[in-house]
């Protein structure tokens, strides 16, 4: 497992972007343990445990881990074997939308829904799924948001699920479920808060195409590029040929789609360059025909940092629980103290409580021969305040006599 997310003082996650290589003062989410930046040229950038790998960590398959589906990983998991196989079909049968006959397929690609049947096909019954064209790159990046987005608001649910499952039955696992879905909301507010650029650049007679992600404003990062490609061409102009908000989960798919026409300028690896004018044109049709990202209402709430529900409940919970333990302290310590515990008592008199307006009326509806029932609506007042009246009434005259 990468581990990409450490955490401060504050228990606040902290980004292996955020940090500068080598030993930090942050924690292990998982285990408490201290972190080291890994932060080279070869592998992805992740946190190491200073000392031993923690269990949490260590004992995980890669289906476990708490990353987005999708975004890292285009090879659903396959083997290297797996996926050479699944490039051959694609490359027999797939481009040319030919069926597939079951002999020739592997049974994992059926399992993982990457071919599927198709019994009015003439000649071989299984062909690609929208999901089955991603490993290969051959779906749009139109409909590959369309087969992320689902998978990654499901896997936030059933993060959201085992978190709940294991707070009820007060589970052991209790805190690894909530860091996972706590890890994973932070992985979805990195992609959603950026936004995706695509930009065409001419320099010293040539034209090359670069894509990317950031949230500052893109002229800000406009200009940050032409600085980096000035120490390699003399003359730069960048032109911005689209920005999509939202989107930051479709760069690396690009990346993916497109390596074949990846344009490497000294140690920068996002650019790309089209020999054919009409494979250009063609990516840039493929960026445009994306729809604009629409925010569901549980992406927005974790794109402003809002809580889950789950850990709201949480919350809600303690609260209650310190305020009912607060109360329970108070009342004892006033015992232990001799003061009076419950509603303080009544300094009014018998002759006050009469002569207020409300008793008054009681009074008269009385002396007019009213039940208690009938006093009670006609004075606008509680039965019981009329049997009080009442009750005073008769202790007086009693006392008189």
């Amino acid at each position: 497992m990468w581990l990409r997310y450490g955490v401060d003082q504050d228990k606040t996650l902290v980004p292996i972007e955020d940090v500068t290589r080598g030993r930090t003062p942050l924690r292990c989410p998982y285990c408490g343990g201290e972190l080291t930046a890994k932060k080279g040229h070869r592998k992805e950038h992740h946190f190491a445990h200073t000392q031993e790998t923690c269990r949490e960590v260590a004992n995980r398959s890669e289906r476990e881990i708490p990353t987005l589906p999708l975004y890292d990983n285009f090879n659903i998991w396959l083997t290297g074997k797996e996926l050479q196989q699944l490039k051959t079909l694609w490359n027999q049968y797939g481009w040319k939308d030919k069926g597939i006959y079951e002999s020739e397929i592997y049974s994992i690609f059926i399992k993982e829904k990457l071919l599927e049947r198709n019994e009015y096909r003439l000649y071989g019954q299984y062909q690609f799924t929208k999901l089955g064209k991603i490993p290969v790159g051959a779906l749009s990046l139109m409909l590959f948001n369309s087969v992320q987005e689902p998978i990654l608001l499901e896997k936030l649910q059933q993060l959201e699920k085992k978190v709940q499952v294991a707070y009820q039955d007060q589970g052991s696992n209790f805190n690894e479920y909530l860091w996972d879905l706590q890890i994973y909301r932070a992985e979805l507010r990195k992609i959603l808060s950026n936004s995706l650029y695509y930009l065409q650049i001419d320099a010293d007679g040539e034209t090359f195409y670069k894509i990317g992600v950031t949230r500052r404003e893109i002229q800000a990062r406009v200009a940050e590029i032409q600085n980096n490609l000035g120490t390699h061409f003399q003359n730069v102009a960048v032109k911005v040929l689209g920005t999509w908000p939202h989107r930051g989960n479709v760069e690396k798919y690009f990346k993916y789609r497109y390596a074949d026409y990846n344009y490497a300028i000294g140690g920068m690896t996002e650019y790309y360059k089209f020999e054919n004018p009409e494979d250009a044109i063609a990516a840039l049709r493929d960026l445009r025909r994306m729809k604009k990202k629409e925010l569901l209402e549980v992406e927005a709430d974790i794109l402003a940092g809002k809580p889950s529900g789950i850990e709201q409940l949480i919350e809600q919970e303690k609260r209650a629980l310190m305020r009912s333990e607060a109360i329970k302290k108070g009342m004892s310590c006033a015992k232990k103290w001799g003061r009076h515990i419950g509603r303080p008592p009544s300094a009014e008199s018998a002759e006050e409580f009469l002569a207020k307006p409300s008793s008054q009326r009681v009074i008269a509806a009385l002396n007019e021969g009213l039940s208690l029932r009938q006093a009670a609506k006609k004075a606008d007042v509680a039965i019981n305040t009329v049997c009080k009246v009442k009750d005073l009434l008769e202790n007086k005259y009693a006392w008189n006599e």
